[in-house]
């Protein structure tokens, strides 16, 4: 080997390790640097002739890309749980704990607790005070938990808005950082440029879950766990989000846009066509994900349950039940009932067994004085063994029979006499038995002539309108949680609570009334609507009101340990991969101290190989 040949190769390794050496200094100072992936550098021998010398020397990024991918997905995953372990805490924290002093549980026993002491002396002032109070406590506290379950949603919604527009601006950076790695794809830079890009997608990937690959120029394809393309060299799709304030409990996402009171994602491609992203389900994962849930259902449902609370207290109190008077038509036997007194949103109630040996079943129908209200929202739905059918009364009691006839099928035989409904069985056929026909009108009037001891206890507003249930209009039910209050006139007369005839005048010492609401709020039994969703329940469920109470705070305590226990979980997982990615990514500072001392003797011993080389061509020129 000559002295030039020599003097190439040591020159050649002293550049290898002074950019190793580099690299080592660079690792070290970026050892805390959130982001940074610890460097290597990678060279190849070369061979020309009998000289081997050092070809190339290139910096690597040290990681493991499956794993890579692996942690972007945990990291959606944990923002998801996170998200909605948060949400549920502060909804948890609104309910009260069961049996604290602030619960609704606590609440609702107390004012049961003032009509127990009311049934046992009527006319005792104090005590009916007691129980207005206690009522308009209850009442306040649905009207709380309410607002606070919108202000809830509300959130969710305005952090959707900013989670679309992050979503927007990373894409944006991420085309920067990839065009200039695909630019230059050699240069030394190139490390740090993929840093920050894995830094961007890390980002990303809390918001919505991704999957990355990279094609042979080192530029970066993103795609979501649905298959949405969001980036291939540039953005795909420009997110879009039309934000509503000030969120109701009838405001709530739906496919039309004449229908929907919240804001919805809108994906905009290169060709300018426009998507909606909820509808097509993009955000399987993520925070948008888990607040798109939130929104449209966790906290619909909470509010569900709140506002069947309020409609079966006002309900129990006021609507009376009216059993049918039993008919018969030849073999066949069935009931009548009047049903002049119905209001919209009034039921009738058709129980019926199937024959032989069947079980029993039930029809509700629900008044509505408009076509246009027809069908009935899916919240007032029944379950197989009690199908709620809205029936049209604008168009009088004819109409009603042969609505009812249609509904119930050829097994009964429906009628009609002026308002007077008569249902009967197939008689002889023996397919169906009737076995209770009821009426249950809304009593309006706190005292009457010839009254009733059902009175409009809870109304829906400080105007003291009667809660019936009406679907004309929109749902009253919806959002009655918020707007409940105790009957004006019923807090400036109080002898009202046990007063409900005139003529005759009811004594004010009578227990009818007491007793008849106690009785009705922790003793009847009541048929609940599948949307409170209770135990991923969609059936409808009979219990007392008391009862229904009780499971609701329960379950909302329930459900905010379970989203805890998950986000636990899935925060252990998130960590679990994260120590496998920095296994290799993350910079150990005795390891590269150590590859330093390799790098300076290496450095040395190239730098003695040029100093002798030096000393020998000195010593030929001297002869």
């Amino acid at each position: 080997m000559g002295l030039s040949t020599s003097l190439n190769t040591a020159i050649g390794g002293l550049n290898a390790t002074q950019l190793g050496i580099g690299v080592v200094s660079q690792n070290v100072a970026n050892a805390g640097t959130t982001g940074y992936v610890r460097r290597q550098v990678s060279t190849a021998d070369s061979l020309s002739g009998l000289t081997i010398g050092v070809q190339s020397s290139q910096v690597q990024r040290l990681l493991d890309k499956i794993v890579q991918h692996q942690l972007w997905q945990e990291s959606s995953g944990a923002a998801y749980t996170s998200t909605r372990a948060s949400a549920l805490s502060n909804l948890d924290k609104l309910y009260g704990a069961p049996g604290s002093a602030t619960a609704l549980d606590t609440i609702f026993s107390k004012f049961t607790g003032a009509l127990q002491s009311l049934q046992n002396d009527p006319s005792s002032y104090s005590l009916r005070s007691q129980v207005i109070d206690n009522a308009t406590q209850l009442a306040r506290q649905l009207n709380t938990l309410s607002n606070g379950v919108q202000a809830l949603r509300a959130q969710s919604e305005n952090s959707i808005a900013n989670a679309v527009t992050k979503v927007n601006d990373l894409l944006g950076a991420l085309t920067k950082v990839n065009s200039r790695i695909v630019a230059a794809p050699n240069d030394s830079s190139t490390a740090t440029l993929r840093d920050q890009r894995d830094l961007i997608l890390s980002e990303l990937s809390q918001y919505v879950d991704i999957k990355t690959t990279e094609d042979s120029r080192g530029s970066v394809s993103v795609v979501t766990g649905s298959g949405t393309q969001l980036f291939d060299g540039q953005p795909s799709v420009t997110f879009g989000f039309d934000e509503h304030s000030g969120l109701g409990p009838d405001d709530q996402w739906n496919a039309d846009p004449a229908k929907r009171g919240v804001g919805t994602i809108t994906m905009k491609d290169s060709s300018g066509n426009v998507s909606d992203a909820i509808a097509n389900r993009v955000f399987r994962s993520g925070e948008i994900a888990a607040n798109i849930e939130l929104r449209d259902k966790t906290l619909v449902q909470a509010q569900a349950q709140l506002d069947e609370i309020a409609a079966q207290m006002s309900k129990a109190l006021s609507d009376r039940e009216i059993a049918g008077t039993a008919v018969t038509a030849g073999a066949a036997s069935g009931f009548e009932v009047d049903t002049a007194g119905l209001q919209s949103g009034n039921t009738m109630t058709l129980d019926y067994k199937v024959t032989p040996g069947g079980q029993t079943q039930r029809f509700t129908f629900v008044r509505v004085d408009s076509a246009a209200s027809l069908p009935l929202p899916a919240s007032a739905s029944g379950d197989a063994n009690n199908r709620v059918i809205g029936i049209d009364f604008s168009g009088g009691p004819a109409s009603v029979a042969a609505q009812i006839q249609a509904a119930v099928g050829p097994g009964f035989t429906v009628s009609n006499t002026g308002s007077v409904l008569s249902i009967v069985d197939d008689g002889a056929a023996g397919t169906r038995d009737v076995i209770g026909l009821t009426s249950r009108p809304t009593n309006t009037a706190l005292s009457a002539a010839g009254g009733t001891p059902e009175l409009p206890f809870f109304v829906d507003g400080s105007a003291g309108v009667p809660f019936t249930g009406s679907y004309d209009g929109g749902s009253q039910s919806v959002g009655y949680a918020a707007r409940i209050t105790v009957n004006p006139a019923l807090v400036a007369d109080r002898s009202l609570l046990a007063v409900y005839n005139t003529s005759p005048a009811t004594a004010q010492g009578d227990v009818t009334r007491p007793k008849l609401m106690l009785d009705r709020l922790t003793q009847s039994q009541r048929s609940f609507t599948n949307a409170v969703g209770l135990d991923g329940n969609s059936a409808t469920s009979n219990t007392t009101i008391g009862n229904f109470v009780q499971r609701v705070v329960s379950s909302q305590g329930q459900a905010v340990e379970a989203a805890k226990r998950l986000d636990e979980g899935q925060q252990v997982a998130l960590a679990s991969i994260q120590s496998r990615f920095q296994e290799t990514a993350q910079v150990n500072v005795d390891q590269e101290m150590s590859m330093l001392i390799e790098l300076q003797n290496a450095y040395a011993a190239n730098a003695r190989i040029i100093s002798t080389v030096k000393e020998m061509m000195d010593v030929l020129l001297r002869v």
